[in-house]
Parts: C-alpha cells; sequence; structure tokens
C-alpha cells in the first residue's frame, strides 16, 4: 500500500480517476457504487453531478446487490446512458454486481481505489469502454482532457483553437464530449494536452505542449496533407521569442532560479525543459505522479518529495500545494492539484502556445513576488 494513492494524499486514487474520466461525458450519468466518503471525495474535486448508492455496513454485510439495482433503475428514468464505478469495499465482497445492471443501459467500471492512482482509473474505464475507431471518421481526437487536471478546460480550448488554424477537424475528445458522439467512432490519429492520460485511441501524433509543438505540427500536416502550419509554427515562433525576451529581462537582474518539480509526467518534464530552456535553471529536484513516468523518477511519497524539496532549497516550487509546504520561503506556481494558492475559475491552458506563455508568465510573476517578500 505504500505506492497507492489511497495510502497517500498526494495523488487522487484510481476510483476517483475512473469516476473523473467518465463525469467528463455531460449526457453520461455516474453511479459510485460506494459509501458516502467515496461519493463526496471525487464530487468536491470535479463539482459535477454523481450518483451514489450511499452503502450502509448493513448492506456490506447482507449485500450490495439490491442497493445498486434499485440506484440503477432510479437513475435509468432519466433515458440517459449509465456507468457504474466500483470502489473498495463492495470490491472486497465478491458480489457479481454485474448482475444489478441486466436489463438497464448501463456499463460497470471495477476500478476500486486499491488498484492504483488516478491514471489507473482511467485506463480501467478506456479497457471496459473500448472506444471504436472508424477509419473513414474526419480529423483528429484531443486526448487527455481529464476533469482532474487544473488546465483541462483551458487545454481543450487552446487545442480546439490551434487545431482549427492548421484547418484540421475535431473528432472525440477524451474525454470532453458526448457519450452519444464517442459511439459513432473516434478517428484514426490523436493528439494529446496531457499525457498521462492517455487514451490509447488511435494513432498519437504527439502532444501539443509547448516545447513539443513543432514536431506535432509535422507530424499532423503529414497525416493531414491539406493542413496549413505556418499560422501555427509563426504564432509558436514569435511568443519563443517573447520568452527569451521576458526570461532575459528576468536574468539581468537576477540568478537563474533553483527549480523543483512535481507533477505527473507529461507536465514535469515540460516544465523542467522550460525552465531550463529559458530560465538556465538547474532543476535538482523532479518527481512523476504517475507510474509511465521514463524520463524522470516516479514518487507519490509525500514524505519523500518534500524531504528532497527541503534538501535542494529551491527558489520556485512547480507543484502542489503539499510541496509548497515543504520550502515556504521558496517561490510557488501550482501546476497539479491540490493547488490551494489560489482560486481558479478561468480557463487557463498549460497545453498549446498560450499554455507556455502561461507557465513562463506565472513563474515570472512568482519570482518576482518572492524577490518583493510578498
Amino acid at each position: 500500500m505504500a505506492e497507492n494513492g489511497c495510502a497517500n494524499p498526494v495523488w487522487p486514487c484510481a476510483m476517483t480517476g475512473a469516476v473523473a474520466t467518465l463525469a467528463g461525458f455531460p449526457d453520461l450519468c455516474v453511479i459510485i457504487h460506494g459509501s458516502s466518503g467515496c461519493y463526496y471525495y471525487p464530487r468536491s474535486l470535479l463539482k459535477v453531478p454523481l450518483f451514489s448508492t450511499y452503502l450502509l455496513e448493513s448492506e456490506i454485510v447482507f449485500g450490495t446487490i439490491d442497493r445498486l439495482h434499485e440506484v440503477v433503475t432510479s437513475v435509468a428514468a432519466t433515458g440517459k446512458p449509465i456507468a457504474v464505478v466500483n470502489s473498495c469495499v463492495p470490491a472486497l465482497t465478491g458480489e457479481d454486481l454485474k448482475t444489478a445492471l441486466s436489463g438497464e443501459t448501463a456499463i460497470f467500471v471495477d476500478a476500486p481505489g486499491f488498484c492504483g492512482n488516478a491514471e489507473e482509473g482511467a485506463e480501467k474505464v478506456f479497457s471496459t469502454v473500448n472506444p471504436v475507431v472508424d477509419a473513414s471518421a474526419a480529423g483528429v481526437n484531443i486526448d487527455g482532457v481529464n476533469l482532474l487536471d487544473l488546465f483541462w478546460r483551458g487545454n481543450l480550448h487552446e487545442t480546439e483553437r490551434l487545431l482549427n488554424l492548421l484547418g484540421i477537424p475535431v473528432a472525440v475528445r477524451f474525454c470532453r464530449d458526448s457519450w452519444e458522439r464517442l459511439g459513432r467512432g473516434a478517428a484514426p490519429v490523436t493528439v494529446s494536452v496531457n499525457p498521462s492520460y492517455a487514451s490509447n485511441v488511435g494513432e498519437c501524433l504527439g502532444s501539443v505542449l509547448f516545447p513539443d509543438i513543432p514536431k506535432t505540427v509535422d507530424r499532423l500536416c503529414a497525416a493531414f496533407p491539406d493542413a496549413d502550419a505556418d499560422a501555427v509554427l509563426t504564432e509558436w515562433q514569435k511568443a519563443e521569442e517573447q520568452m527569451y525576451y521576458v526570461c532575459d529581462k528576468y536574468l539581468r537582474k537576477y540568478t537563474p532560479p533553483v527549480v523543483a518539480v512535481a507533477a505527473q509526467e507529461g507536465y514535469a518534464v515540460c516544465a523542467k525543459r522550460m525552465m531550463e530552456q529559458y530560465f538556465g535553471s538547474d532543476v535538482p529536484v523532479v518527481f512523476a505522479r504517475n507510474r509511465t513516468a521514463a524520463e524522470i523518477p516516479y514518487s507519490i511519497n509525500s514524505v519523500e518529495i518534500n524531504a528532497a524539496v527541503r534538501e535542494a532549497e529551491p527558489d520556485l516550487i512547480l507543484g502542489s500545494t503539499f510541496e509548497a509546504a515543504a520550502c515556504r520561503k521558496a517561490a510557488f506556481f501550482g501546476i497539479t492539484p491540490p493547488d490551494r494558492s489560489r482560486v481558479s475559475v478561468a480557463a487557463r491552458p498549460f497545453a498549446g502556445v498560450e499554455g507556455g506563455l502561461m507557465l513562463i508568465e506565472g513563474v515570472l510573476n512568482a519570482l518576482m513576488n518572492r524577490q518583493k517578500g510578498t
């Protein structure tokens, strides 16, 4: 349990990840089969309508199938498709819960929290749903959109904007689309806004995180010969020039900041590369939240991460408020939940051209406020 998200507060469990993935389809009713605590945690994080069986101790002892059938039947009256996500306690009882869904339009995702972290929960959803790829479907899928991501809305808007400049239509948005649209089939190719939430649907042509944009645009133009890359690449180049200018202006007065990073792998690698590229930073501490990490170490252990942060004595922390608490004298910019340093209601991107500019802007403001002692 030491590496499990439900044993450590740094990252949500698989059940929460599965719920977040399914809740991205607004026309899908998501039922959490578990206690009130298993409902209120994802409900408080996601802030979208969810349903629950609110299991009691007696139902755990004598069986939960009747209660699940009751809730599914009630929700089915809406006429919308249903997804049931299993939680830890009923998963341990060994009941055949799928029998409660007979005759109803519902899918069952067995993703109890003990089977991993949020990313494993998302994988459980995709392996259960198994989206169909339609070879004749036009456009490109947008991947990596997950309601747990602080930047999901901004990422989606920014990627749609860039694809529009390229002249490439959007197919299915994983996962912020209609369930009905998903049923018609996804396109054969995909681009990602957050590689840590990969659906593995279609061929991924790359991410639209700022450092990856030129290569991803090249692959998109190879797949869509009529696409026009000039507008996007010109915008990317101008944004990079602006980044060098504002960072150089900071560096004329201050030394390059020492940086600690802790986030999902895609975001962590992106942040590390950009801090090294535009600030000339030393990044001695970098941790990935998810187990697919290849370039950087994986850890969700708050004791291990915070000890490394304190030892490095960074000037800047890019991560969550868990890491910020480990070195309060450092500047902080939140790039992964939980971020309790600010109220976030706008659709800020981390991906795309605007996402790259947003990161540099946020870092500069955090560093300048630290220098001012505010």
